[in-house]
């Protein structure tokens, strides 16, 4: 939205602690990709599907181990585990 009144030019330069102009571009990389490592994800039922692949446990909301490949992937694994984990409030929040 641009940014015409008075009003809001200086409630923009307050947000931005005076900085002036025009931002920087928003970065390349998107939020979420997809990963590329073949097995990455897959039901822990076994060997590993490949070499270096990290075993996240389920939590205890029965939900099952499963193999992902180090790094972004097996983090996100483990903090929605951790997620899982948090007692729900009575009428069904966290």
């Amino acid at each position: 939205m641009p940014v015409v009144s008075e009003g809001q030019k200086r409630a923009q330069q307050a947000w931005n602690r005076g900085l002036v102009g025009k931002g920087r571009p928003a970065a390349a990389t998107a939020a979420v990709e997809p990963c590329t490592v073949e097995g990455c994800g897959t039901p822990a039922t076994g060997q590993a599907p490949a070499a270096r692949m990290v075993q996240v446990a389920g939590s205890a909301d029965g939900a099952p181990a499963h193999w992902y490949c180090p790094g972004r992937c097996a983090v996100i694994a483990r903090t929605r585990a951790e997620l899982r984990a948090i007692p729900m409030r009575p009428g069904g929040e966290r």
